[in-house]
């Protein structure tokens, strides 16, 4: 039985180019076509490799390929992006993600990466392979060791909220909020509440 292969894109022309180099790279391959990543969860159950844009329309960055890759652990994943740099890459690297290709790519490049990943092997640029982090967990692992009501929180304090209109808001005691606060602030070991709202801010590009 052939291969199943989903690529993720919003943008039809850059699915179109994927497709292309997925012939090329292994002829055959049954090729699914989505612009949201909550249609490529439902159908990554049944996939051997799946490629990813970043910047999808239900996308919360870095933070949702987290998740996906948290759900699908085993699933061959080429990230393919607009966005490039090595320490995206790195990030990407340690999430989980097999793989990263700039959307300028070369033809060729896209064939030997989709190939490479596909044969369960990574494809990252020299640049990204010698990033040094200067932390153990990255940001947007440090915001997954959050609980769901101390993310509640941090989003209600990305909204510009003080304590007591979230306390409102959220159906909480003004001390259980601030008790949340101080938590958020330690796991995410940032000194206050702007820090922590960019570092949300910036998992969720």
């Amino acid at each position: 039985m052939g291969k199943t292969a989903i690529i993720v894109d919003d943008h039809p022309m850059c699915r179109k180019a994927t497709a292309l180099a997925f012939a090329a790279a292994a002829p055959g391959t049954h090729l699914v076509e989505t612009g949201s990543l909550s249609d490529a969860r439902r159908m990554a159950a049944d996939a051997d490799m799946v490629t990813m844009d970043l910047s999808l329309p239900d996308s919360r960055g870095l933070l949702s390929l987290s998740e996906f890759r948290d759900q699908f652990p085993d699933l061959p994943m080429l990230v393919i992006s607009g966005t490039a740099n090595p320490a995206v890459e790195q990030e990407l690297s340690v999430l989980g993600a097999d793989g990263f290709l700039s959307k300028e790519a070369s033809m060729p490049e896209m064939v030997e990466a989709i190939r490479t990943v596909l044969g369960r092997g990574r494809w990252f640029s020299a640049g990204a392979q010698d990033a040094i982090e200067d932390t153990n967990r990255t940001e947007v692992q440090r915001i997954r060791t959050l609980t769901a009501a101390q993310l509640r929180v941090l989003r209600a304090m990305s909204d510009g909220s003080l304590n007591k209109q979230i306390a409102y808001d959220l159906d909480l005691s003004e001390i259980t909020v601030k008790t949340h606060v101080k938590a958020i602030l330690k796991k995410l070991a940032v000194p206050n509440r702007t820090q922590a709202i960019l570092m949300l801010a910036r998992a969720e590009q």
